[in-house]
């Protein structure tokens, strides 16, 4: 699989057309490892959220992101993040050798810049909305005389913004 940076947001997380295509972002990618760890036995999800970005304040609106984690026996949930790892060698124009450092580090490990905001897909709110379950919630969701705003998942036409300031 390959970090495709054309894909809309964090992806739809769609399996088959994920192993289809080979590429996707995050929510695609992580998709295909929980599938491919329930298939062999290992409980597995999704978790989502946004990334604080470095600095003391500033924008995160696009900053949304996230990973999987599978239960080990004896030992509980761990974390994994393999888009992270197909977004540095993109980025950096690495290989997967090079990547090996990284490769070892998100796998049971991640940066401390994260918030979860859930698990799950099928998602219904409280209260519930009007329209169909959620394929996740990560974005905005609104509806208006019980019909969706969003035209998408992403709810990037209703105008939100997200920031952050560090306080002291």
């Amino acid at each position: 699989m390959y970090r495709d940076p054309n894909v809309k947001g964090c992806g739809l997380g769609e399996v088959e057309r994920l192993l289809e295509t080979k590429g996707g972002k995050c929510a695609d990618i992580h998709s295909v490892y929980v599938a491919l760890a329930k298939a062999a036995g290992v409980p597995a999800r999704e978790i989502f959220g946004i990334r604080i970005p470095k600095g003391k304040e500033g924008d995160m609106t696009k900053a949304q992101h996230c990973w999987a984690e599978f239960y080990l026996p004896g030992y509980g949930w761990v974390v994994v993040d393999p888009a992270d790892v197909r977004k540095a060698i993109l980025e950096q124009k690495i290989t997967l050798e090079q990547a090996k450092p990284l490769r070892e580090y998100f796998f049971g490990a991640v940066d401390e810049s994260r918030i979860a905001y859930g698990t799950g897909r099928d998602i219904v709110l409280n209260p519930p909305q009007a329209s169909e379950p959620l394929n996740y919630f990560m974005y905005p969701y609104a509806e208006a005389d019980g019909k969706p705003i969003n035209e998408d998942l992403y709810g990037f036409n209703i105008g939100y913004k997200i920031t952050f300031k560090e306080i002291k």
